[in-house]
């Protein structure tokens, strides 16, 4: 099933790029582990000749509308993101941008540097699967153990000080889990599914166990079940501020 759906956007997305086109991989939770069927995303890497601003976005827009439209069960799970050869190459000091479509993002460009996205180009060199031209190592460059650390770093102090007035409990559940992960890689110096960190934070920190419960739930209906009260909301607030802290203890230690 997965399969079919895969040659179906990589067919889709090469339609719109032809020789623009030069890659994509395919990453995340259906590679490493942890990837639930009718719930987890779908995480790509298209990696283009030219830098984004050159392609056929206005193709791609459609295109991806038109993929959820024929495809709803799909709708807000997949993340492709697009990315021209050099600026991929040149991650630490070409500025971008990129392209993406994300859930609960439509397709579009986003400004920040390639080089914010250092966990991703690191996920996809290590153990990306090839759907399209030549193998990652190719066309990402090296990146360090010690960089992809200091990336989750970056990201959970980020998670950690957002304001979660306006957040879904998808997005809220998210971030605990995210916080989960992030204090199991900076402790045990490996990288894992949202899963495995959530039953090894749990084990640490039995009194949170019940609220990290609350939150795979949530990820498992999709927003419909947990993360929906007034003090499971705060509590999460709580933990993730909690987590952000013994981050950065870990690593101060």
């Amino acid at each position: 099933m997965l399969d079919s759906l895969l040659k179906t956007l990589v067919s889709n997305v090469g339609a719109i790029l032809g020789d623009d086109l030069l890659a994509i991989y395919l990453y995340g939770s259906y590679v490493s582990g942890g990837f639930d069927p009718g719930v987890s995303d779908l995480d790509l890497v298209a990696v283009t000749g030219p830098d984004v601003e050159a392609i056929d976005l206005v193709g791609l827009e459609r295109m991806h509308r038109d993929f959820v439209i024929d495809k709803p069960e799909w709708s807000d799970r997949i993340e492709i993101v697009y990315v021209g050869r050099t600026a991929l190459w040149s991650l630490r000091t070409h500025p971008g941008p990129l392209a993406v479509i994300s859930p609960g993002e439509p397709f579009h460009l986003r400004s920040e540097r390639v080089v914010e996205w250092l966990q991703n180009w690191y996920l996809v060199r290590e153990a990306g699967v090839t759907l399209h031209g030549p193998i990652p190592a190719a066309v990402v460059p090296p990146i360090t153990w010690a960089e992809f650390v200091a990336a989750t770093l970056h990201y959970a102090e980020e998670v950690s000080n957002r304001s979660f007035d306006e957040a879904t409990p998808s997005s809220l559940a998210y971030a605990v889990l995210t916080m989960c992960r992030a204090l199991r890689t900076v402790r045990t110096q490996t990288h894992g599914s949202k899963q495995e960190a959530a039953a090894w934070v749990s084990e640490r920190m039995p009194e949170w166990a019940a609220l990290i419960d609350s939150a795979l739930r949530c990820r498992l209906t999709r927003g419909t079940s947990g993360f929906d009260d007034g003090g499971t909301r705060a509590a999460a607030e709580r933990f993730i501020r909690l987590v952000g802290d013994e981050i950065k203890r870990s690593v101060s230690a």
